[in-house]
C-alpha cells in the first residue's frame, strides 16, 4: 500500500542545513492503522507530508498503491489525492461559511458529482458519525468534537484508500478523544481503509495496529501492536455472550486485561482443564452428576 525507500528530506535556512528525515524505509500494508509517534520536532509531520505527497523528498522515493507519488507532477498529485486520499486535521479545517453537510460534500464537488447525489452521500456520512440532526449547522454552532466528526465524515465520504490524520484529537478532551478514535477504527475495519495517524500521544498510539517511533528524523522503533479498539470489542463480545448464556464463565477469564490474552489470563493447560475437568479413573467419570443433577 505505502512504501518509502531511502527517504530523506533536508531543509536549508541560509547556510544551515536541517535534516528533517534521514533514510526512512517504511512499508505499510493495506487496511492497517499505523501510528507515527514522536515528540515535537521529531520529523513525524514531515513524514506525513511526504507520504501524502504534500512535499517532495530531497532524495529517495514514496510509493502509494504502487504509484511513485514522489515523481508525480503537481497536477498528477492533485488528481491522485482527490481519488485516493483523505485528510483529518487537528484544527478541523472546516469552511466557516458552509454547513456541515456542505463541508462533507465538498470533496465530491471536485469529482464532478451532481449536487443532489453528493448531498445524499454527505448526509449518509453525517448520520454514520452521529450528526444527522446537525447537517445544517455551521462550524461555529458545533462543539470541537462535533466539528471533528464532520472532518472525519468529509475524509471518508470519497471512500479513500488512505486517510492521513495529523494529531486529530489534539484539541479534544479524553472522553471525546475515545469517541473519535472509535469512529476512525470503525471506518477502517468496515471499509479496509489504511490510516496513517501522526501523534505525540502514546495513549492514542494504543489504538493502532502498528507503532512507528521517530526521533530526530530517524525511525528508532517499529513494532506491531494489539489495537485497543480490537481488544475492547473482543471483551464486549465475550461479556455479551456470557450474558446470553452462550459461553462458560471461564470464557471471560480467558481474555486478559483489556480483552487480550495477557498477564493474568489462564495458561493453555488451565483452559483445557476448565473446558474438560480431568478424572483420575473411569469409575470417577461415570459417577459424575448429569446435567439434571442425578448420577448415572
Amino acid at each position: 500500500m505505502i512504501k518509502t525507500t531511502n527517504l530523506r528530506k533536508v531543509y536549508r535556512i541560509g547556510t544551515e542545513k536541517i535534516v528533517a528525515l534521514d533514510n526512512i524505509n517504511l512499508e505499510v500494508e493495506e487496511g492497517t492503522v499505523c501510528c507515527i509517534l514522536g515528540t515535537s520536532g521529531s520529523g513525524k509531520s514531515t513524514l506525513l507530508n511526504q507520504l501524502a505527497g504534500l512535499e517532495k523528498p530531497t532524495r529517495g522515493e514514496v510509493a502509494v498503491r504502487g504509484r511513485r507519488i514522489s515523481k508525480m507532477t503537481e497536477k498528477e498529485l492533485a488528481l491522485f489525492r482527490q481519488q485516493s486520499i483523505g485528510f483529518v486535521f487537528q484544527s478541523y479545517n472546516l469552511l466557516p461559511g458552509m454547513t456541515a453537510i456542505e463541508n462533507v460534500a465538498l470533496p465530491l464537488t471536485f469529482r464532478g458529482m451532481r449536487r443532489r447525489e453528493r448531498l445524499r452521500l454527505a448526509e449518509r456520512m453525517l448520520t454514520q458519525v452521529g450528526l444527522g440532526d446537525r447537517k445544517k449547522h455551521n462550524p461555529n454552532e458545533m462543539s470541537g468534537g462535533q466539528q471533528q466528526r464532520v472532518g472525519i465524515a468529509r475524509a471518508f465520504v470519497t471512500n479513500p484508500a488512505v486517510v492521513f490524520a495529523d494529531e486529530p484529537t489534539g484539541n479534544l478532551d479524553t472522553h471525546t478523544t475515545k469517541e473519535i478514535m472509535t469512529l476512525f477504527l470503525d471506518f477502517s475495519r468496515q471499509k479496509g481503509t489504511t490510516i496513517i495517524l501522526v501523534t505525540h500521544d502514546a495513549s492514542l498510539a494504543n489504538y493502532a495496529d502498528r507503532i512507528v517511533t521517530i526521533v530526530d528524523g530517524r525511525v528508532v522503533d517499529d513494532k506491531p501492536n494489539q489495537s485497543l479498539y480490537d481488544a475492547e470489542r473482543r471483551q464486549a463480545d465475550a461479556e455479551k455472550a456470557w450474558e446470553e448464556d452462550r459461553m462458560p464463565p471461564e470464557g471471560l477469564a480467558l481474555l486478559g486485561p483489556g480483552g487480550a490474552e495477557g498477564p493474568g489470563a489462564p495458561t493453555a493447560g488451565e483452559k483445557s482443564q476448565a473446558a474438560d475437568p480431568p478424572f483420575h479413573t473411569a469409575e470417577e467419570a461415570t459417577k459424575q452428576p448429569s446435567m439434571g443433577g442425578q448420577s448415572k
